[in-house]
């Protein structure tokens, strides 16, 4: 009820003086804002508590009581809410929220003040979030929120499932199951909540990823060596792409003419750019072990993992300067970085805390907190 419910908001703003930005979040010296929530009857309090929790896991916001730089004054309506927020004793904009779903107005609202204080268009708050868990034992994919408590199953494994991809529109997921010989690609239609298993071939099927609804790029073996090969879902046509025998995943670019591949065929896993006629590049990047990347939506940068020691930690590559950086280190084993759909922050993995827990930073690594912790492990999340 609320997905449905958060689609109707009537947004409206009321005043805004210009684009004030308390805080240039590209700095690293910047220092989270001080925001203080003031309300005068229970629904207020009860919405307000709801905002707090989300600012709580972006790293741009301290929630406080008193010594505000920013006081938000919430007021319920006959339809919904109004936010009145004050810098620097100054009003800087009055928004109004028609709705009485709780959730959904907390959500909108949080993810605009995450624009009015650091300039950033986002709209995380309220997303759909795919998670591989082992939350009931076997590892599994979970469906959620951002933010929320509440974990729906999605698909369940005989065995286990070691990764997954999920179209562009969130109707389809594409992974992987062990079916006791092989290694079988999956697809789990949620619209209709059918799962179908499309290819016959026999070999192993590893990291499926989605490049539009209809059509996915993933690695198959078989038996002679792992390749990168283009699936249509429709057409249930299988293309060879690459053939260099030791190709273990592939993501398409943005600008649907390149790959991300991560290969082998050095000896180590390392991370390739590759036009899809035919030409590869090794990225120019440090250490002897480079994979899961992933590559940002407007495709100018790619997070991945780097094997340091006995632990993995997550870095940025910019395709542009072509210049790497450290994005979390020392974190525990940081694994499977996953971008936001707007391109600002990234899911992980890490056991930081000893078991597997999904954490979120933003692209210049300012913070890192944890927004899903269960009994049981998190290894994989993606945002939809």
């Amino acid at each position: 009820m609320y997905m449905v419910c958060f689609l109707f908001i009537l947004f409206l703003v009321r005043q805004e003086k210009g684009n004030l930005y308390v805080i240039d979040i590209s700095s690293p010296k910047y220092k989270p804002v001080k925001v203080q929530f003031i309300t005068n009857d229970n629904q207020s309090l009860e919405v307000s508590k709801l905002i707090s929790r989300n600012l709580g896991v972006i790293g741009y916001f301290d929630v406080v009581k008193e010594g505000a730089d920013v006081s938000v004054e919430t007021v319920k309506t006959p339809s919904g809410f109004k936010f009145t927020g004050y810098f620097s004793g100054e009003e800087f904009f009055k928004v109004e929220l028609k709705s009485d779903d709780f959730k959904a107005v907390a959500d909108t609202f949080s993810n605009y003040i995450i624009k009015k204080i650091s300039g950033l268009e986002t709209d995380i708050f309220g997303r759909k979030v795919f998670i591989l868990s082992n939350l009931d034992g076997k590892k599994e994919i979970y469906q959620t929120s951002f933010i929320s408590d509440t974990f729906e199953k999605v698909v369940s494994a005989k065995s286990f499932i070691p990764n997954f991809s999920v179209s562009p529109s969130g109707n389809k997921i594409a992974y992987t199951h062990y079916d006791g010989r092989n290694y079988r690609l999956y697809i789990a239609d949620l619209s209709s909540k059918k799962i179908f298993s499309p290819v016959v071939r026999d070999g192993m099927f590893i990291s499926p990823s989605f490049f539009s609804d209809d059509r996915i790029v993933l690695a198959w073996n078989s038996g002679s060596g792992s390749n990168i090969y283009l699936f249509d879902i429709v057409a249930r046509s299988l293309s060879k792409i690459t053939s260099g025998n030791a190709d273990v995943s592939a993501k398409v670019m943005p600008d649907g003419k390149r790959l991300i591949v991560v290969s082998g065929k050095g000896g180590l896993p390392q991370i390739y750019l590759k036009d899809l006629n035919g030409k590869d590049e090794r990225l120019p990047l440090s250490g002897r072990y480079n994979s899961s990347p992933d590559i940002s939506p407007d495709g100018k940068r790619i997070a991945f993992t780097k094997l340091e020691g006995s632990r993995f930690n997550i870095y940025i590559y910019d395709l542009e300067t072509k210049t790497e950086k450290p994005l979390v280190v020392d974190f525990g084993s940081s694994e499977n970085p996953s971008w936001s759909r707007d391109g600002n922050f990234i899911l992980f993995a890490s056991n930081r805390d000893g078991d597997y827990d999904i954490y979120i930073t933003d692209r210049f690594g300012n913070f890192i907190r944890k927004v899903f912790d269960t009994a049981k492990d998190e290894f994989q999340a993606v945002f939809r």
